[in-house]
């Protein structure tokens, strides 16, 4: 015997952002059982009416936008001193890829006379001068311009963050001490 199917549990999964297991372990049932009840095989066991109603009575009560809990100050400034201390490190490593990469850019300015002087006329060149040109064009992946334009970038996001948090943190704090100045004057 099919019955209605019931619209309420899914509205309430919908509100509180329950799966159909969630809500079922709320009501007492099993996943398979809100299922069958939800699409009108079964019928809502009578055991599992008061967590229902409790449920139905909490999404009435609750306001649709509940106030914003304030933020975690100490898990924010935390996070911002890690930012901070990554920028900082990247800054020195950025400090050091500029003498790496011209003594790679030496290397491949000078291979032309290089080869010109140990391989003259075509002859098959030295093996030290291919690991010579090989060693600095890893270099200059690794400390080149690009190398450093992307290390740039992830500093300056790192300081942009880090002083976003601290402009939320600052109007949490303002918020905070207004809301309190509110409560005094009340």
């Amino acid at each position: 015997m099919k019955t209605e199917p019931l619209t309420l549990l899914p509205a309430l999964r919908a509100w509180f952002g329950l799966s159909q297991a969630g809500l079922g372990r709320c009501l007492c049932l099993g996943k398979a059982m809100v299922s069958q009840v939800e699409r009108g095989v079964r019928r809502l066991p009578l055991r599992a009416s008061l967590p229902q109603a409790a449920l139905t009575l909490a999404q009435q009560a609750t306001p649709s936008e509940p106030a914003a809990e304030a933020p975690d100050a100490a898990a924010l400034r935390q996070h911002q001193q890690t930012c901070q201390h990554r920028a900082e490190q990247l800054a020195a490593e950025l400090r050091r890829l500029p003498e790496r990469a011209v003594w790679a850019r030496r290397r491949l300015a000078a291979l032309p006379t290089l080869t010109a002087v140990v391989a003259p006329a075509g002859s098959t060149p030295p093996s030290w001068l291919h690991e010579f040109a090989s060693e600095a064009r890893a270099e200059l992946l690794r400390s080149g311009s690009s190398a450093q334009a992307l290390l740039q970038a992830r500093q300056a996001a790192l300081l942009a963050e880090a002083a976003e948090i601290e402009r939320i943190l600052t109007s949490s704090s303002t918020e905070a001490t207004g809301r309190k100045g509110a409560i005094k004057r009340g």
